[in-house]
Formats: structure tokens, sequence, C-alpha cells
């Protein structure tokens, strides 16, 4: 009996090491552990345990956005998308700086965007912003992205750079995507943000014209370096441009003037929005300084009725211009709107790099200015 005792405790004890020995093995803290196989084990069981094995389980991971598949192995769009064909094959296309598209890459070591440049000015740039790092911006003609890795990145691309000459309203010459793939053995898997949603209709502040340096062309110009970028960074949300230069309420600008960009896409394509406001933000006067303002009171009043029954219930707010242009008939007007604010921006003191347009600093300053403002107006928890 003795001998079957020392036995079965000889055992136990041998059991008792084991266990302990796969308990030191799953943490990477343990004193336990001395040879170069147990370290190895080590290393590889906290890897694989700490990289999510679904889509969903990675989506969860991801702070800096809110997403949700989208059931798609394609991008989302958000912005003012549409299908064309271009030289005989299927296009998204769009004339806005400042559209975008949402989507992972799985298993690959690049992606790449294949555009077609439709533009007769300069080429085109895009952005495009690894698992939300600060974008970084390529000509369209350069379309391929090299990933940290091949596990699961989120990816998000901003078309941010034309020429402020192009003809976007009859011929939409602009940005023309015709499809975006994954490297061999790689996917792409679509993904919708889930913040809240800001419109931004302006014109060339709102674009993003001249945002780099002085001048009007796509080297110059930048959405990803505008007002409307760095206050939706702050806030967290996802914005949508709605800015064509020279634009103004009465005025046509680039593109038409406040009243028919509302419901148009191009002279051809009427607009089909992607995606829906939880604020329209308005920022537009700047170009309408020989307007006189009955014409600007009318064209606004026009304008803020298409708004109200395209979105009925949907918060306005008036940014007034840097420039205080109609100042007075914005504040006299929008009285009478309801569910309406106004944001004045006298004596933020922008700096620009033309007399006009913000530079990158001055547009992250009023960017960063009417963030605060709008955390004032609808309180922090609106935007969380």
């Amino acid at each position: 009996m003795k001998r079957i005792f020392c036995l079965i405790l000889s055992v136990l004890l041998i059991l008792s090491v084991t266990a302990c020995g796969e308990k030191g093995t799953a943490s990477s803290s343990s004193t336990e552990i001395s040879s170069a196989d147990a370290s190895s084990d080590t290393s590889e069981i906290i890897e694989s345990s700490s990289i999510p094995d679904t889509d969903e389980a990675f989506l969860e991971t991801v702070t800096y956005r809110d997403y949700e598949l989208t059931g798609k192995n394609e991008p989302c769009y958000i912005g003012r998308w549409f299908e064309k064909k271009v030289d005989g094959k299927v296009h998204k296309v769009t004339v806005t700086d400042g559209s975008m598209m949402y989507f992972m890459v799985n298993g690959a070591e690049s992606f790449n965007l294949s555009f077609t440049v439709t533009t007769g000015e300069d080429i085109p740039y895009y952005s495009y912003s690894i698992d939300g790092a600060t974008p970084i911006r390529k000509l369209v003609t350069d379309g391929t992205v090299t990933l940290p890795d091949k596990e699961r990145h989120t990816v998000r691309i901003i078309t941010d750079g034309l020429t402020e000459y192009v003809h976007k309203w009859y011929d939409e010459e602009g940005f023309a995507l015709r499809e975006v793939t994954a490297s061999e053995g790689g996917e792409i898997i679509g993904i919708r943000p889930k913040n809240k949603v800001i419109f931004f209709y302006g014109d060339s502040i709102t674009e993003g014209v001249c945002s780099i340096s002085k001048g009007f062309f796509s080297p110059n110009n930048s959405a990803t370096n505008a007002f409307p970028w760095f206050c939706s960074e702050m806030l967290g949300v996802t914005p949508y441009y709605v800015g064509y230069s020279g634009s103004g309420v009465v005025t046509e600008g680039s593109f038409r003037p406040f009243e028919v960009a509302i419901n148009s896409f191009s002279y051809n394509i009427p607009a089909k929005e992607t995606a829906t406001p939880d604020i329209i933000l308005i920022n537009h006067g700047a170009n309408d300084a020989g307007a006189s303002d009955d014409a600007f009171r009318e064209g606004l009043i026009t304008a803020l009725d298409k708004l109200r029954k395209n979105y009925p219930n949907i918060p306005i707010v008036y940014m007034i211009t840097f420039g205080q242009t109609k100042k007075n008939v914005i504040t006299e007007v929008m009285v009478d709107v309801e569910n309406s604010y106004i944001v004045h921006t006298e004596g933020w003191s922008i700096p620009t790099n033309d007399g006009y347009h913000p530079t990158p600093d001055g547009a992250r300053n009023a960017g960063e200015r009417l963030a605060m403002e709008l955390k004032y107006i609808f309180g922090k928890d609106f935007f969380d």
C-alpha cells in the first residue's frame, strides 16, 4: 500500500508541474520558461490569440472609426458617386473633391486602384489612409498601395485634388475608377462607416482649393487639407463634400448655384446621395459679393426649401464666410428656418495662401473651431 501511495503521489506531482508549465507558456511574463522551444511556443500562442479570426471580430477592434460590413466584395462609396461608361467600360465617377470609398483588405501585400484619366487639365490626386493613419497623396496614375502586412486592414480613399478649371458640369471630368483589386491571394471587403454624417455645402474653401499652396491646380488643391476634413476628424464623423470652386448661392462658378447643386451631380445626372446627413452645414456667400441682397435672399430661400424637402428633420447650420460676405442677409433669412443655427466666424483670423483660401494650418484652425461650435450646439454625446 505504501508503494502504491508513493506512486500515486509521484504521478500527481508530475501532473501539477505539467499544468504550471502550460500556464506559464500562455503568459509572456512567466519566469518558469527558459528553453528556446518554450519561448517560441509562447510567441506563437500570443500572436495567434491576438489576431481576430473573422471580419466582424476585426472590426470590433477598430477604435478610430465605427464600421460595419456591407456584404459586398467591393468598396462602399460615400459621396457624390455615380456610374458612367468611360472608354466602353463602367466606372464609378465623381466630380467632387472629398468623395470617399471604404473597404477592408485581407491576405494581400497591396491593392490597386485602377483610375482612368478623364480630365483635360492636370492629373488629379487621391489620398489613402490605412487603419486611420494620416492620409497620403498620390496621382491617380499611381494606383498601387503597399500594405504593412497581409493581415486585415481598413482603407479609406479620398478624392483629393482636381484642377479648378476641369469641366465638371457638362462633361463630368473628375475621378473615374474602373475597379479596386487586391494582390494575389487577397480580397477586398466592403465596410460602411457608422458614425454621424455631415453634409458640407460650399465653394472652393469647402472643396480645398489652394489649401496646399497658392494656385488653382491639382497639386495645390486638397480636400484633406480643407476645414471639413479637420472638423470631421475632431468630431469623429464622416464628411460628405458638396463644394465647388467659384460657386455660390446665386453664382455658377465651376458647377452651378447652390440650389441647383443640391439636386444635381452634373447636367446629366440627378443627385442620388449615398448617405443621409445628421447635420447639414452651409458655407456659401463668398462668391456672391457682386450679387444684390434681394437676389441672394431669394436664392438662399429657394435652396433652403429644397434642403427641407429632401431632409425634413435634419438640423441646418450656416457657417458665415470668413470674409463675412452677406452676413446680414444670411442672419435675416435663417431666423425663419426651423431647427437651424448660425456659426459666426468673425475674429477667427484664418491665415490664407492667397488672401482668400486658408493654408493647411488655417483650415485646421477653422475646422477645429467649427467642431467646438458644433459640440456646443448639439452636445458632445451627439457625436459619440
